[in-house]
Order: structure tokens, then C-alpha cells, then sequence
């Protein structure tokens, strides 16, 4: 904890050393540049009962992550270290391994920029597309990074991405985090610039390893090689988003080896009203993220988003993306120039019967005692309202409920309610 408050401290005099610098940069050697940025976040979370009741109980606990960073710029090259802290306090059965962490390296990474290319080398960040496959993870304490690399170009058509990296394993002392063992994500990320209507598309193919993979068919070292496309855009009052993925590779399970075939498709849809009073947007959801039918066919059908936002269907972060189909209408407000709210209701199944309900956080985990039996796993109620106070403040407060259904009943499980208020402070 002490470490924790004296970068606390840190952080909070940045501001002022950021304004006595311009803005936050300040001219040290010829064309250099130094920036300060800072960041502190504050969460209250609730569960009754956590994992839907299966192996969990009442829960009510606070988080803290506290981030400062610097950066140096010269030329076409840049250099960043950002630092940061996690707290946890009074969650049932200690903290998970994104809750809590003394200070340690988050980024510090090096990038070239030039003609149109970029190398990016070192601890990073990397969030891509919708953040349905990669993303920050902004919602646990600890953000996702990663250690490796990254050559990108940018040009009139659009911009590619090469990536190599490895997730970073979390742990509980100061300046000990390290890439993950046996774990890997190499591939390539391409985005086409806008077109006529509106339009974009990505197009991605990325190869990832982890050992101690689990799942309804299986465990142990999983490789699957991702494929996706994304199409989106907005277009007038209409926006959409649709991404479809398939998936193989091979689990090496101790009871042999499983073949991967698995597929998704998710698309969001949204019509707004900017004329009219709050400036209304209704939208739909609709997932499907292919399952296992068959334990005993030497194939692994359960797909695996890799490494997802967490609040993926809410921030209640219940779900996974794994054998599953859901439909999402969404209402979205404005009803103040600082504060957004958006309601919306999930009808969730599991895709094939067979396998189980899969939960969060990532990797994958089975909820014990859901394979086989029944396909509808429940419906959530939700919602989630922003006040941005100004441009350093944010409040954000984020309610579900969760009618449990057969699917859930069948393991052990009941009806639950989430309940989350997050303050977050930026310079």
C-alpha cells in the first residue's frame, strides 16, 4: 500500500508540472519533447451472488488503478514508460490476477515513425477493430498488455498492422510482471480506409498458443489459427458493425488431440434520431459464437475470442463468447450534454446443447455442470449511465439482473444482480 500511495501522490502533482510545461510538453534537448500523463480510477462492485451462484457467493468489494506515464519525442522516434498500481479491498476469497498488483512496468516501448511506416518494439498496449478478439481490457483493474512487436504502414488505401506478441502475466509483487510462458499471438491486422457510403472493412489472420486451455471437450495446449472480416460504417442516421471469424488449429488434450473448427458471427445495428429530444438510438444485437456438439468426435467446435473486452455483452462481464446466441435490443439517451445512458436487454442460448456456458474473465473458463441439458441459459437486464463532468472527470454507474435460466439452473445457479460505480480522473 505504500507504494501505491506515493505513486498516488506522483500522479496527482502531475497536472501541475503538465501546465507549467504547456500542456504537458516541455523542450528539453534540441527538439525533444517530454509529455506527462496520469490517470486514477476508482470502483465500487457488487455481485449476489458472483458466477451466477455456481462456487460464489455475495460479493461487494472496491478496486483502485493508478497510472502515470512519460513520454519523450525527437524527430520520427518516441520513447514511453508508464507505471502502474492496483488495489484491491475486500473481495470474497482474495483478489483475481487482474485485480491487484504493486508497481510495475505497464508499458515501455520505443516507435519509429516515418514515410508512412511505424515500428513500435517493447511492452504495449493493443486494441483492434470492435475489441471483440483484442482489446485493452479496460474493465478489470489491470489493463492487457503485452511484450513484442508491431511494424505498421498507413497509406491513402488504409493501414496494415504485423504483430508478434505475448501476453503479460500479472503478478502480485513490484516490477515482476513478464511475458506469459508458452503463450503467443502473431498475425496481421489490415484496415481499408473509408469508401463511398460510409464503409469500412477489416480484414485480420492471427495465430495464437496458450498452454492450459479449458474447456467442456477438453484441456491443455491450445493453437488455433483466427481468420475475420469486419464490415462497418455509418452512413447518415443508420451505423452498423458485422464480424464474421472462423477459426482451427488443435487442442493437445491429455486424452488426445482435438481438431478446432469454430466460427462466429456478431453484428450491431443502430438507427438515431439526432433531431428529436435525447437524441434516441435503437439498436440490435445479434451474436452467435459456435460451440461443441460432440465430446467424443476428435473436434473442439467451442470458439475462443482470444483476448476480448471483458464487458463484452455488459459490464457485469458474466458471459463469454463461447457457444452461445443472443439477441440485444438497445435504447441509447442523451439526456444532458454530459450524461448518455443506454438500456438494453440480452435473450442468451447456448449454441449446441452439448457443451457448457462459458464465463469471464479470459481465457476461457466452463461453468461446471452446464454441459449437456438444457440450451436457454437466461435473460439480462441492463443498464449503463455516463456523466462526463468534465474533461478529467467521469462517472459511470452500471446496473443487471440476470434471470437465470435452465441452462444456468441445471448447474447450481440462480438469478443475479450487478451493481457498479466507477470515477475515473484523467491529465
Amino acid at each position: 500500500m505504500f507504494v501505491l500511495r506515493v505513486l498516488t501522490l506522483a500522479s496527482l502533482a502531475l497536472p501541475s508540472l503538465a501546465l507549467a510545461c504547456d500542456g504537458g510538453a516541455c523542450t528539453v534537448v534540441g527538439d525533444g519533447q517530454w509529455q506527462w500523463d496520469a490517470s486514477l480510477r476508482l470502483r465500487g462492485m457488487y455481485y449476489d451472488p458472483t458466477r451466477f451462484g455456481v462456487g460464489g457467493g455475495e460479493d461487494g468489494y472496491g478496486l483502485l488503478r493508478a497510472l502515470a506515464s512519460a513520454t519523450f519525442a525527437r524527430d520520427d522516434w518516441q520513447a514511453k514508460l508508464q507505471l502502474g498500481a492496483h488495489a484491491e479491498r475486500g473481495k470474497a476469497g482474495g483478489p483475481g490476477r487482474t485485480d491487484r498488483g504493486a508497481l510495475d512496468v505497464q508499458q515501455a516501448y520505443w516507435r519509429w515513425t516515418g514515410a508512412g511506416m511505424h515500428v513500435q518494439l517493447g511492452r504495449q498496449e493493443a486494441g483492434y477493430g470492435s475489441s471483440r478478439l483484442l482489446s485493452v481490457r479496460d474493465g478489470p483493474n489491470i489493463r492487457l498488455a503485452f511484450d513484442g512487436a508491431r511494424v505498421g504502414w498507413q497509406g491513402r488505401r488504409g493501414a496494415l498492422d504485423l504483430i508478434a506478441l505475448r501476453p503479460v502475466e500479472n503478478r502480485a509483487g513490484a516490477f515482476d510482471d513478464r511475458g506469459e510462458r508458452g503463450a503467443h499471438l502473431i498475425g496481421v491486422y489490415a484496415t481499408t480506409a473509408k469508401g463511398t457510403g460510409g464503409s469500412q472493412w477489416d480484414l485480420y489472420l492471427l495465430d495464437y498458443r496458450r498452454e492450459g486451455a479449458r474447456f467442456a471437450a477438453g484441456s491443455g495446449t491450445e493453437r488455433r489459427q483466427t481468420l475475420g472480416a469486419r464490415w462497418f460504417g455509418q452512413s447518415g442516421a443508420l451505423d452498423w458493425n458485422t464480424e464474421l471469424v472462423v477459426q482451427g488449429g488443435e487442442l493437445r488434450a491429455v486424452t488426445g488431440d482435438l481438431d478446432v473448427r469454430a466460427w462466429t458471427l456478431a453484428t450491431d445495428t443502430g438507427w438515431r434520431w439526432a433531431g428529436l429530444p435525447l437524441q434516441p438510438r435503437l439498436g440490435l444485437k445479434a451474436d452467435i459464437a459456435s460451440g461443441d456438439a460432440d465430446a467424443q468426435d476428435g473436434r473442439l467446435g467451442t470458439f475462443n475470442a482470444l483476448f476480448p473486452k471483458s464487458a463484452y455483452f455488459s459490464e457485469a462481464s458474466l458471459l463469454a463468447p463461447a457457444n452461445l446466441m443472443d439477441l440485444q435490443p438497445t435504447l441509447a439517451l442523451r439526456l444532458h450534454d454530459a450524461v448518455t445512458t443506454e438500456l438494453g436487454v440480452q435473450l442468451a442460448w447456448k449454441q449446441r446443447r452439448a457443451d457448457a456456458v462459458y464465463t469471464t474473465p479470459a481465457p476461457l473458463a466452463a461453468l461446471p455442470g452446464s454441459a449437456g441439458g438444457a440450451r436457454r441459459i437466461g435473460t439480462q437486464y441492463k443498464s449503463e449511465t455516463r456523466w462526463q463532468v468534465n474533461d478529467r472527470w467521469q462517472w459511470q454507474l452500471q446496473l443487471a439482473w440476470v434471470d437465470a435460466g435452465p441452462a444456468l439452473k441445471q448447474a447450481g445457479g440462480q438469478d443475479t444482480l450487478f451493481a457498479s460505480i466507477v470515477g475515473a480522473w484523467q491529465w
